[in-house]
């Protein structure tokens, strides 16, 4: 029987996300996921139609908080991986102040070999955005940076997605900053 595409993330979460992987060193690719999936601060939301992708996307930024990660997933392929990109890209500028970044995951966008599994292949084809604290994450990098885990990285990946993520800490910051 087809998997749902909650069930797909799940089961990616658990049999690749979360296990060793030869390409890290044999650290997992996300060292946080399953911690988070088994104290169950993991949400994620299916949206039927790519029309109401990003009003939905928008929804759960204003109310993230309550997870430390909230995933919205669409498999209407109609937006395609640049503009799924320049949304999160934008949204970014205005979420990081209220403590919420998102990172677009869109299938086949990239080849990442870290990321790329032989063991794993979803039941579905969607896209993603996942929907996490900044300062959290920047936390997480921060401890995973005095460990050798981003020498497994490429340069091009670590920067697509680390120095990506660290040129919004200025924006971050004001977050508290009251017009005057």
């Amino acid at each position: 029987m087809k998997r749902t595409i909650t069930q797909d993330i799940l089961a990616w979460s658990k049999e690749f996300i979360e296990k060793p992987n030869k390409d890290l060193g044999g650290k997992p690719v996300c060292p946080f996921a399953k911690k988070t999936r088994e104290e169950n601060r993991l949400r994620i939301v299916e949206v039927e139609e790519s029309k109401d992708f990003l009003n939905k996307l928008i929804d759960e930024c204003k109310l993230f908080g309550d997870n430390d990660v909230v995933i919205v997933a669409c498999a209407d392929m109609y937006i395609t991986a640049d503009e799924l990109n320049d949304y999160v890209h934008a949204l970014n500028k205005v979420f990081v102040r209220e403590d919420v970044y998102l990172i677009a995951s869109y299938p086949d966008n990239e080849v990442i070999e870290f990321l790329e599994s032989e063991e794993f292949e979803p039941d579905n084809d969607f896209y993603m955005v996942l929907i996490q604290s900044y300062q959290k994450l920047e936390d997480g990098s921060s401890s995973l940076s005095k460990t050798d885990y981003y020498e497994y990285w490429t340069d091009d990946y670590y920067a697509d997605t680390v120095l990506v993520r660290k040129q919004y800490g200025d924006i971050h910051g004001k977050r508290y900053e009251k017009k005057k």
